[in-house]
């Protein structure tokens, strides 16, 4: 009891000194000067920019405030002169947030006084309202701060002193069973706050969970929005260059990101979040917000990571500490990705989202089927094939990842063939989900694009013309790069990394979107992977590595090809730059 109370009180002292450290920059008001706009001596606005300067301010300037007319959240910089220079220098971006109080205020340690600061925001549609220097920076006092690093803390000091994580894992052990859920139900209570957090009334519905499942209500898989006369008259509709030296505008004379093919819109991301979507419209008239929709994803998929973790360990890893099993929940849930995801709830994070869900589950249900005590194999196995060709129905680039069960089904088969026994069983249970799910899906295709094999990717209208991209194997090493090694750019400041798309020279088009960084620089355990061979040669659980080389060659050549254009040929580069909007997609 003594050492929690000594816990608790460490975490105050950080709370009250090093976590509100700005707030003592200034004790009181007294040195407090107010500029409005009518003080500001040079205005500026051009391109993306509003700058505005204040001179004869021939004081110390130990805090800054900004007020902007803004409910966006907005880059700004303040510049600065001061008794070493004459000339303006700058402080570090910061980011504007209208409801944080804290993203207003600066702290600045300069020397001496200063004649002069400028203020540079990074938008040309915002007025500079005020700006306050010499003011007291809040103290805030966040209990959920506390509650986090004491938790932290605790299940840290727990985790090296009691002998429940010293012994190895039991599906029968209460304690550790509630261990599990705590972690679990504690990563679950983030995502719903993040999810909170980031939910925007005027971005809550888009074409996806709206205009998408109105439209299949009235049984037509196209979007009623009528394309605009302006991009049906263009030479090339699918050029975002001659759309906008045209003067077309997103939205109001095309939509964003669908496909558009003989004169109607589509939507090019799975079908299937949609279909789940479309009972409670039916019923209720309303719709799913795609924010709500991630969430009960993201929450289902941690619930389905956690089963993961539990059914790899009991398989493989009897004997080993069940600490080391708590530590790989805890990275398999944060490395997973899906506070990202929840972070920015769009309809490309629901595909991504939707599809790690039921690839999990059916990963799940395959250790399931291939449990030599389970009951009801060919049902767990029937189950297993249906979640993986269901992840393909949500986002079509999960194809690879879906054939993952197909290594242990050969194996089984061999097996049946040679004792002669449920040869059609182990056949029909993976044969009838994917076909099934395959037929339709191909069906699918062809009542909008006349073609079984064309998702839409080759109509997208996006920021390259999709319909005209061709097969360039050069790019397969700037696919690597970037989903591998990409090392990100680091910051004095919150959120201390930069994401760039400075990769290998191309000398030719190729889109990448702003990386935040590769797998092992984000998840640097993940380089343990190049141990794989040699740890091959040295253990006698073949079976665990047969298992984890599979998923690595099913999971990397997912990210660097992705079928479309008929299958007649493979385009080959970065799922992770091209498909959606970055290395979020780390996430299966």
């Amino acid at each position: 009891m003594k050492k929690h109370f000594f816990i608790l009180l460490i975490v105050l002292i950080l709370e009250t000194t090093l976590f509100n450290i700005n707030s003592y920059r200034i004790f009181n008001d007294s040195s407090k000067k107010e500029y409005t706009q009518n003080d500001f001596e040079y205005i500026e606005t051009e391109e993306n920019i509003t700058y505005i300067e204040i001179k004869n301010i021939d004081t110390e300037v130990k805090t800054v405030k900004l007020e902007l007319d803004t409910m966006e959240s907005i880059d700004y910089e303040v510049l600065y002169t001061d008794a070493t220079s004459s000339n303006f220098r700058e402080l570090p971006i910061k980011r504007y947030i209208d409801d944080y109080e804290n993203s207003k205020y600066i702290a600045t340690y300069l020397s001496g006084e200063s004649e002069s600061i400028g203020i540079k925001v990074y938008s040309n549609l915002v007025n500079i309202e005020k700006v306050i220097i010499n003011t007291k920076i809040p103290f805030h006092f966040s209990i959920a701060r506390v509650l986090i690093v004491y938790g932290i803390v605790t299940f840290i000091y727990l985790l090296k002193t009691k002998e429940i994580f010293k012994i190895p894992y039991s599906k029968k052990n209460f304690v550790q069973e509630l261990i599990l859920l705590l972690v679990l139900f504690t990563f679950i209570f983030i995502i719903y706050f993040i999810s909170e957090y980031s939910r925007n009334p005027a971005e809550e519905y888009d074409f996806y969970s709206k205009d998408f499942v109105h439209a299949l209500s009235k049984g037509q898989v196209h979007l009623e929005t009528q394309p605009s006369q302006k991009l049906m008259n263009l030479d090339n509709p699918y050029d975002d260059g001659e759309r906008t030296q045209k003067g077309l505008v997103r939205v109001k004379d095309f939509l964003w990101d669908v496909a558009y093919y003989e004169g109607k819109y589509y939507v090019y991301f799975g079908i299937l979040p949609a279909i789940l979507m479309l009972p409670y419209h039916l019923i209720t008239g309303e719709y799913v917000s795609t924010v709500s929709a991630v969430l009960i994803f993201s929450i289902l998929t941690a619930i389905s990571l956690k089963e993961l973790i539990v059914n790899v360990f009991y398989r493989f890893f009897k004997e080993i500490h069940f600490k080391f099993m708590v530590f790989s929940l805890i990275i398999l849930l944060f490395g997973s990705q899906i506070l990202w995801l929840n972070g920015v709830p769009r309809f490309y994070e629901l595909s991504v989202i939707s599809a790690l869900f039921f690839a999990v589950t059916g990963i799940n249900f395959m250790f399931y089927a291939t449990d030599e005590n389970s009951k009801y194999k060919y049902l767990k196995m029937f189950i297993s094939a249906l979640c993986l060709s269901l992840s393909v129905a949500c986002r079509p680039t999960q194809l690879l990842s879906s054939i993952i069960i197909l290594p242990v089904i050969i194996k089984i088969f061999i097996k049946n063939v040679r004792e002669k026994k449920n040869i059609i069983k182990n056949i029909f249970a993976i044969a009838i989900p994917y076909l099934t799910v395959g037929v339709l899906m191909m069906y699918y295709n062809y009542i909008r694009f006349e073609n079984i094999f064309e998702f839409g990717s080759s109509y997208q209208l996006t920021i390259n013309d999709m319909s005209n991209l061709r097969n360039r194997f050069m790019t397969i090493g700037m696919g690597i790069v970037c989903s591998l090694f990409s090392i990100p750019t680091f910051l004095p400041n919150f959120p201390f990394m930069q994401y760039h798309n400075n990769l290998l020279t191309f000398n030719g088009y190729y889109y990448i979107e702003n990386v935040m960084g590769g797998l092992f620089a984000m998840v640097p355990i993940c380089l343990f992977i190049f141990g794989i061979f040699k740890v091959w040669k040295r253990t006698d659980k073949k079976r665990l590595i047969n298992f984890t080389i599979t998923f690595i060659i099913v999971r990397y050549s997912n990210v660097f090809i992705k079928y479309n254009d008929g299958w007649k040929y493979a385009k080959i580069y970065c799922r992770l730059c091209l498909d959606t909007n970055n290395c979020r997609n780390l996430c299966i």
